[in-house]
């Protein structure tokens, strides 16, 4: 049996050797496409995580721009209810400058009830200021809701105190006029009594 010339080894060698080339190519290959599809699914999972923490953002923002109009209206309304208790305060000061005008005009029983119905207003008014006080130094809490019950209820008692502040303007008014008619009395009946009784001393008038 003859020897393999030189040729045919240097033919077979390279056949060999483009077989590994051939497998090293597609290994790497697979690798490649191995990294390429694990960056389209990380890619993918960054997309999503955008996407949530853009959509986090606009509801923040939402409730951030929800939080800012209910505080804007809290503090009108704030302002609208210390501006009515200032209002409030200036009419219970007039309504005491009326009455002690008038403490000489009145029997003791009629000032013991004026005395009595004022007394019951300042209480309501100074309940109303104390709560008012109470809500503005809690001007900073996150309780939109129980803030605006609160409001809602003060402008209930407000009502309350216009209605009684009404009343006592009419009791006032016939108070006036029942004044009026004893002092119209009184005169009629000092009339009569220097007619008849010319000497004595005319009763004096209120």
């Amino acid at each position: 049996m003859s020897p393999r010339s030189p040729h045919l080894k240097f033919k077979n060698y390279n056949m060999g050797s483009c077989q590994t080339k051939e497998k090293s190519s597609r290994a790497s290959e697979r690798v490649v496409e191995g990294l390429k599809s694990k960056v389209r699914v990380l890619q993918g999972e960054i997309n999503e995580m955008m996407c949530m923490r853009e959509r986090e953002s606009q509801v923040y923002e939402r409730e951030l721009m929800v939080l800012a109009l209910r505080q804007a209206e809290w503090r009108r309304e704030r302002k609208r209810l210390k501006d009515e208790l200032r209002r409030l305060g200036r009419v219970v000061e007039e309504k005491e400058e009326r009455l002690r005008c008038m403490e000489g005009c009145c029997v003791l029983e009629e000032q013991a009830r004026r005395d009595e119905t004022l007394e019951k207003w300042k209480q309501l008014y100074f309940a109303i200021k104390v709560e008012l006080d109470d809500l503005i130094s809690r001007t900073h809490q996150d309780e939109e809701e129980m803030v605006m019950k609160e409001l809602q209820a003060k402008e209930e008692r407000i009502e309350l105190l216009q209605a009684k502040l009404a009343s006592m303007e009419d009791q006032e008014f016939k108070r006036e006029r029942e004044v009026d008619i004893l002092r119209q009395s009184l005169r009629i009946m000092s009339h009569k009594k220097r007619g008849t009784k010319p000497g004595k001393r005319s009763i004096q008038e209120f």
